[in-house]
């Protein structure tokens, strides 16, 4: 469990560079990434699913 005396490592990553078991903030853990000509797709496990989203190639994301 996280709690202020610990906080978790906060890192920023272009989407180009998000990876298997990296954990989205306020996602979840990546289970895929798909890359397509004008977007990614990132497969994550949020509440026991498996959730889609978009992102624009532009992106950065926030993991922990």
């Amino acid at each position: 469990m996280l709690n202020s005396q610990n906080p978790p490592d906060i890192k920023v990553k272009h989407i180009s560079k998000i990876e298997k078991d990296d954990i989205l903030v306020n996602l979840g853990s990546v289970l895929e990434v798909e890359e397509f000509e004008k977007h990614y797709c990132i497969i994550i496990s949020r509440l026991d699913e498996k959730q889609v989203i978009k992102f624009a190639k532009e992106s950065y994301m926030v993991i922990m």
